[in-house]
């Protein structure tokens, strides 16, 4: 009996390296197992891609406004501006469009503007009333800023005036009046009245500021319309 209980003892030993210790034995971890864990959380890629494609989504949409400005080639030698279409919308679904400043031929600079509101922008342009944006086509600026006369006309500090109006005049016959370049103070801020009736609405007093700063140096009077031209049931049509 004896030799039956140590033959047998020394069957499961052979067999499995001891019987009664296998669970008490802690199993060490593979060292290519830790060397993956370490690598994964020591990557800077774990912790850092999210806010990466944040900014790399921000820095995509400045990008493709600028590439929308650059679009446009300044005709001719004399000083202009030309309304022309953006690539972006803002928080309430009201395009920005992009003014562009020519100056010899060639573009000095370009502002991000607004004109007419988000639920406007497919309705008849050249009808009064429908605050729509304002009409394609050619108009003459005016060279004096008069001060605005509805709280839509947006502040600006450090001019003569506290809400500049610059006044355009169309050049072509149309039911559309009361247009010009001023701020809009409601930008971003209030569904309802974000964007405006028809004017062209700077986005901050910065850029207004800018804006007349080189129309006054440049002695630029000529503006020329020409947006959503293939916009359906959009019934203007840009002269070029």
């Amino acid at each position: 009996m004896k030799s039956q209980q140590i033959l047998i003892a020394l069957t499961c030993a052979i067999a499995l390296t001891g019987c009664s210790n296998t669970q008490a034995q802690p199993i060490a971890k593979s060292p290519e197992i830790q060397t993956s864990t370490s690598e994964i959380t020591s990557s800077p890629v774990a912790t850092t891609t999210s806010p990466a494609e944040s900014q790399t989504d921000g820095a995509e949409i400045s990008k493709s406004s600028t590439e929308q400005t650059s679009r446009y080639q300044c005709k001719g030698t004399n000083n202009h501006l030309f309304l022309g279409n953006g690539t972006v919308k803002n928080r309430y679904g009201n395009p920005i469009y992009i003014l562009h400043l020519c100056v010899g031929g060639k573009e000095r600079r370009s502002f991000e503007v607004v004109t007419g509101r988000n639920y406007t922008q497919k309705r008849n342009r050249n009808q009064s009333g429908t605050e729509s944006p304002l009409p394609n086509g050619k108009y003459r600026m005016s060279n004096t800023l008069v001060p605005g006369t509805l709280a839509e006309v947006g502040r600006v500090d450090g001019l003569n005036v506290r809400q500049p109006f610059l006044a355009i005049s169309p050049l072509f016959r149309t039911g559309r009046s009361a247009l010009g370049f001023h701020v809009d103070p409601s930008y971003n801020k209030d569904a309802k009245e974000d964007g405006t009736s028809g004017c062209i609405g700077f986005l901050n007093q910065a850029d207004f500021k800018s804006f007349w700063a080189n129309v006054q140096q440049y002695q630029i009077k000529d503006f020329q319309v020409a947006i959503n031209t293939r916009a359906v049931d959009n019934p203007n049509v840009a002269e070029r």
